[in-house]
């Protein structure tokens, strides 16, 4: 366990809300105090299927872009990983789903220290983490290989812990913008990661998030044409009960933000977005040039992803008043309905 770290859950069974500067050592859900909407205490089933977590990790560069996710409903559990070349346009996806139980899969309710993989016949899916330590492990049937890490030492995380509806919570971890070292072999050919200087990001969510659900969501990493590293992280629709996971970083340092809004063409995502946020610290145009989509409906459940990558054009605004201007670094953007 880190040292001066926190459960999420107090020994009262509440939620300590808001944005925590100390990490979080264990998202102990069974220690939530869960009603039902009228107030009741919430029976054991209702207590460990409501529970759902998902973690997403990505690679980012001008040569390449790296998506995977490993996310357990209880029910099903899903995981994909595509590669995307920019040069070619060529999109290289896999998608996988098994059963919520039995041996497919394993997740951690700890944030900064455990291990996660989805394994479904000769394609595996592992990120661990240990010591401020990520490693990103993929194995696919086709040959693809996947060896990423990233050190987070230095690197100030937004740790957001909100109320979801009546009877819920959210607790979500965000990095983006961090150098990262490893190898992908892929159709698209040998990349060594540190040469291409790409850049990590890194999405821990769980909780009894709400019921139906929907949400945007942006990230950006890359690197700086004076070589300071750039990560951006924000959302709208969603953990935004007083507090809320916008900001951006430079060399691993936050800058908070307000609120941000998105305005696309619901019915064409290829068109351009724009991002901004209420206080002008965030104003950019997105250029999407492909997809990862994912829709599943199994009836009690459902879901209907689309995560857009492409290039974002415009100016951020720093805490202390510097204008950093940004043309064409790549990152997503996301509309995503959830029914959990």
């Amino acid at each position: 366990m880190t040292e001066n770290a926190i459960q999420l859950i107090d020994n009262q069974g509440r939620l300590r809300q808001g944005l925590h500067q100390i990490p979080v050592s264990e998202i102990n859900y069974r220690d939530f105090h869960l009603r039902t909407p009228m107030g009741h205490k919430a029976g054991a089933l209702r207590q460990w299927f409501g529970f759902n977590q998902f973690q997403f990790t990505s690679i980012i560069s001008p040569e390449l872009i790296v998506g995977t996710a490993i996310v357990d409903t209880k029910l099903a559990v899903i995981s994909f990983v595509y590669i995307y070349h920019p040069s070619t346009g060529k999109l290289y996806n896999y998608q996988f789903k098994a059963p919520g139980f039995g041996s497919f899969s394993q997740t951690s309710l700890q944030p900064d220290n455990g291990h996660w993989f989805f394994r479904m016949g000769k394609n595996t899916v592992e990120i661990k983490c240990q010591n401020h330590k990520r490693t990103l492990l993929v194995r696919l049937k086709d040959g693809t290989v996947i060896d990423m890490t990233f050190e987070d030492h230095d690197f100030e995380p937004i740790r957001c812990a909100t109320r979801a509806d009546l009877n819920g919570f959210s607790y979500t971890q965000k990095m983006a913008g961090i150098p990262c070292q490893g190898r992908v072999s892929c159709k698209a050919g040998e990349y060594d990661l540190a040469e291409i200087q790409a850049c990590a990001s890194l999405d821990w969510t769980a909780g009894y998030l709400k019921r139906r659900c929907f949400w945007n969501w942006i990230c950006l990493s890359s690197v700086l044409p004076d070589g300071r590293s750039l990560g951006l992280n924000g959302a709208c629709f969603t953990n935004e009960s007083s507090f809320t996971e916008n900001g951006f970083w430079i060399d691993g340092k936050l800058n908070k933000t307000a609120g941000i809004a998105f305005n696309y063409d619901s019915f064409d995502l290829y068109k351009p977005w724009h991002i901004y946020s209420t206080d002008g610290m965030i104003d950019l145009t997105f250029e999407p040039e492909g997809t990862q989509t994912e829709r599943n409906n199994f009836i009690i459940m459902a879901s209907n992803f689309h995560q857009m990558f492409g290039r974002f054009s415009g100016n951020l605004i720093t805490s202390s008043g510097e204008k950093i201007e940004i043309e064409k670094l790549y990152g997503f953007t996301e509309e995503h309905y959830a029914k959990w």
